[in-house]
């Protein structure tokens, strides 16, 4: 496949078991499935019945990494006796579906990140998040693809194959969750959890068409991950709806969200300097359009200059890379085969970088998160694309941006979305409809520990994006 192809060409016809289902925000919210799940008039097992079998009809986009069927099932009927016997004990997440991003560990399941390398010790036998969930009722099922060992935005993976996007199977999917946003996408399951260094919650949910929601910093623990960039990793639920994501992240942040609030006179920060040489014009337009219906909904949207993007940008990686080489250090030590020719050359740069470069990367975000959090006293949030482009296709190295130029894929993709991980701040990424058959998103940024208002905000902006 040629590695330059424009990102703007049409979608590709899909044979039938490529294309994903109905648009997953049509479905049942999270809280109402729950609701019937108790009244008897759905189930788990009616739920797992019918996960299994979009996994086999979607099989060609290889979202899961494991999965076990029939253990799956009989945690399904365990889970359908509880809620006929005793209902008032039953969690908010009884008896829903959800896959986990094969870099958490969980009881009963392999962890291999992706990769073919040795891991690192990853603490406790089951991730912390993963055990709220499963205390709230969750049906864990399945493990999804990644990139490898995170250290990616595409969702390619010469051990794992390409994982492959629900819309155009020719295309990324994104990452490094790519299998979380897949499964969520095809039906696989009600919603995923993945996590999010530089982009990989929001990237696959925009590229798939769901949404994604990256908190704040250490709001959701990470106990029993493997880790990429301690001081950049993140973890967060993708899933149909904003609602969706904010049930899940309170069960796994342990947090509330009802006190939070938005209303229609929103201010939002359009950092438009950065945006204007980046985007393509059929993604740009679609964004203007979406700006402009929140404009008439009565939100207040202004052009500012946002020089942390920059500053982000140029920081990010030798910190990443540093933390990514100390994380695998005993196994780089050793020249392990398992690592693959997409990420051994990064995390080798990162065995180099030294503690002058670290510590002005560290000195960097510091003062990138004082200039947002200046910022996002005069704005609820940020708006941007997610992605400036649309979904390139599998191996293409270079997107058309704006003005016809060409920019790398990985710059056009992350540089929309690592400054808000450098920085720790919460960020969505939910759907704003399609453009030639593939979807676009918009993201929304909040200020640090304002989760509960950027998700009130997201619910409030979601059908404005939808309509």
């Amino acid at each position: 496949m040629p590695s330059t192809p424009p990102s703007q060409s049409p979608a590709t016809t899909l044979p039938l078991s490529d294309r994903p289902p109905a648009h997953p925000a049509t479905a049942l919210s999270l809280r109402r499935q729950v609701a019937d799940n108790l009244a008897g008039t759905s189930g788990a097992q009616i739920l797992l019945d019918r996960t299994q079998a979009n996994a086999q009809t979607h099989a060609g986009l290889n979202a899961l990494a494991h999965v076990d069927w029939d253990l799956a099932a009989v945690q399904a009927r365990e889970l359908d006796r509880r809620a006929r016997e005793a209902p008032g004990g039953c969690g908010p997440l009884h008896g829903l579906p959800i896959s986990i991003k094969d870099l958490f560990q969980v009881t009963g399941m392999p962890t291999r990140g992706g990769t073919r390398a040795a891991l690192p010790d990853l603490g406790p036998s089951e991730a912390l998040l993963v055990t709220r969930l499963r205390a709230a009722g969750a049906l864990i099922f399945a493990k999804t693809n990644m990139h490898e060992l995170a250290l990616g935005a595409t969702g390619e993976n010469v051990w794992t194959g390409d994982v492959k996007n629900p819309f155009d199977s020719a295309r990324q999917a994104g990452g490094s969750s790519s299998g979380a946003a897949v499964a969520v996408a095809s039906g696989i399951g009600l919603a995923a959890v993945g996590s999010d260094t530089g982009g990989s919650v929001r990237i696959p949910a925009a590229f798939c068409g769901v949404t994604g929601f990256k908190p704040t910093y250490q709001a959701i623990p990470l106990a029993g991950a493997l880790y990429l960039s301690f001081t950049c990793d993140h973890a967060g639920p993708i899933a149909a709806t904003v609602d969706d994501c904010a049930l899940l992240y309170e069960v796994m942040a342990a947090r509330r969200t009802g006190h939070g609030h938005a209303g229609q006179r929103a201010r939002l920060a359009v950092p438009r300097a950065w945006l204007a040489p980046r985007m393509a014009d059929s993604v740009a337009e679609a964004f203007e359009r979406k700006l402009s219906a929140l404009r008439q909904a009565g939100a207040w949207i202004e052009d500012i200059a946002l020089p942390e993007m920059a500053i982000a940008w140029a920081q990010y990686t030798p910190l990443v890379r540093a933390e990514a080489a100390w994380v695998h250090r005993e196994a780089l030590a050793a020249n392990d085969p398992g690592f693959s020719e997409l990420v051994l050359p990064p995390l080798r740069a990162g065995t180099a970088i030294g503690a002058q470069t670290y510590i002005d990367a560290l000195r960097a975000r510091a003062s990138v998160q004082a200039g947002f959090a200046a910022l996002l006293r005069r704005f609820d949030a940020i708006v941007l694309p997610t992605s400036p482009v649309l979904p390139p296709l599998r191996g293409q190295a270079e997107v058309e941006v704006a003005g016809g130029h060409r920019m790398s894929t990985r710059e056009a993709v992350l540089g929309q979305t690592l400054a808000f991980s450098f920085a720790g701040l919460p960020a969505l990424a939910m759907p704003m409809g399609q453009v030639q058959g593939l979807p676009v998103s918009m993201q929304v940024v909040a200020a640090a520990d304002a989760d509960a208002h950027l998700l009130a905000l997201g619910r409030w902006m979601e059908p404005l994006l939808q309509s």
